[in-house]
């Protein structure tokens, strides 16, 4: 039998072991590396080709041990923390819409269906293998590029908003701005390695998604955008994944962001300025754009931190509020239950988020660390605006607080992000970058090592 016969044959009967199959071509290439390399030694040594390789083999070990071994380290990472979490907030949002939907002039609002079909697309996202978002990132940009156009050419505007509507179907379009964030992540991630052209063209491609969401119109989605756009271009850039000098880089996004800022600043102003005077000073404009300030902070100055707060003199009914079901759920349940949900939502948000934003920068893989970034970033955003918002403060109106604020838009598209970010922890481990993403990284550690005459087996390698 050839040399390279009794390597391959040994190396089939390791990842017979493997359950995971998508360990198996890293488990492969790991094996049949340090044998070339092994037998390579002894023939350097004075052996010949077939010697050389029964000794290389036999100082590997048994293959079905050796495989068993391997067995128990290379396994998916379920997250189950995250998707506890993750179904916490579902609960909570489901009871929040029941119980609202029930307590005010909304009924008929509520679907529990919505949250079965969300937790489906959870499920199903949570399963898929992340890495066809890196084999079609930028087919996937072009495509949501193109439908969001098609969306903008006919849709219909209602109370100043766009809405695309499709039969029974209705789909406000202020909600782009959560894919938008991922859309830019696959562009970035299609121009790494490209150095300064990467970054002049992912900075081109932020501009069209950016005039799509000024078209909507849609403030708070256009500056949740900006903000994790502008955060994936500079961690891009610091990481050196462009392949360029960081300050360089660095330069290249920060002068024209200072230079066209102002531009900005011309284009909104007068809609800015009037909402920071009203902001600051509500009472001023108490029956038109300041109300919704005055009566939110009307019965927040009257809520307890546990219990049912009272009444305003000047207010009636909370239930009668504008939009309390749908932008300011959270005002109604501090004033019926005190601040404590407040906390504890908040609490929630936070400990999600810091465990997101942790393990998104400790993945290994371009594509995986972009990605996960991404969605915990639109994930945290979203989430601080929401909350501000509904405290009285809010400069921007709330996009929506994941899984909780009513919307099934955004409880689906949230619901599907999440899923991603999970799987991207859950397999993440194993992906690297590149042509094939069963490449081995050189700068990641191998599964063996050679020291003093003997084989090192490392079951503790994580590879990415």
């Amino acid at each position: 039998m050839q040399s390279f016969e009794l390597i391959k044959e040994y190396c089939n009967k390791v990842c017979e072991q493997i359950r995971w199959k998508k360990a198996k071509p890293i488990i492969i290439a790991e094996v049949e590396n340090h044998l070339y390399d092994q037998r390579d030694a002894y023939m350097a040594s004075g052996d010949d080709e077939n010697a050389a390789t029964q000794k290389a083999i036999l100082q590997m070990g048994d293959a079905i041990s050796l495989g068993q071994e391997l067995d128990k380290t290379h396994k998916p990472r379920p997250q189950w923390f995250m998707i506890a979490l993750t179904g916490i907030f579902m609960i909570i949002g489901l009871f929040i819409n029941y119980y609202i939907n029930a307590s005010t002039e909304s009924k008929g609002t509520f679907s529990i269906l919505s949250y079965f079909f969300a937790f489906g697309i959870f499920v199903c996202c949570y399963y898929i293998d992340f890495t066809v978002l890196g084999k079609h990132a930028m087919k996937i940009y072009l495509f949501i590029l193109t439908v969001s156009v098609v969306g903008v050419l006919f849709c219909t505007r209602v109370n100043g908003r766009q809405i695309w509507i499709m039969g029974i179907l209705s789909i406000s379009l202020t909600y782009l701005s959560l894919v938008f964030p991922l859309a830019f992540s696959l562009f970035v991630y299609s121009m790494r390695e490209k150095g300064i052209r990467g970054i002049l063209m992912s900075g081109l491609a932020y501009l069209p998604l950016a005039f799509l969401l000024t078209v909507v119109p849609t403030i708070s989605g256009l500056i949740l955008y900006t903000i994790s756009a502008f955060t994936i271009l500079i961690f891009s850039i610091c990481r050196g994944w462009f392949g360029v000098n960081k300050k360089h880089g660095l330069l290249l996004v920060f002068i024209p962001t200072i230079v066209m800022s102002p531009l900005f600043c011309l284009l909104y102003l007068n809609r800015m300025w009037l909402r920071i005077s009203v902001f600051l000073n509500p009472e001023q404009a108490r029956l038109t754009a300041g109300y919704q300030y005055c009566i939110i902070r009307a019965f927040l100055s009257k809520a307890v931190f546990w219990g049912k707060g009272g009444v305003p003199e000047i207010m009636g009914d909370i239930s009668a509020m504008p939009n309390v079901n749908t932008d300011y759920s959270i005002v109604y349940l501090i004033y019926q239950f005190g601040f404590v949900v407040l906390l504890f939502i908040t609490l929630l948000v936070v400990i999600f988020s810091i465990i997101g934003i942790y393990k998104a920068l400790r993945e290994k893989s371009i594509l995986g660390s972009l990605v996960a970034l991404t969605i915990i970033l639109t994930f945290t955003l979203q989430s601080i605006s929401f909350i501000i918002d509904n405290l009285g403060y809010g400069l921007i109106s709330g996009l929506s607080l994941p899984f909780i604020s009513y919307g099934n838009t955004a409880l689906f598209l949230n619901a599907a992000l999440i899923g991603f970010m999970l799987s991207i922890f859950r397999t993440g481990e194993i992906v690297v970058d590149g042509c094939s993403e069963t490449k081995i990284s050189k700068g990641n550690q191998s599964i063996f090592s050679y020291e003093d005459g003997k084989i090192i087996i490392n079951l503790n390698t994580n590879h990415s």
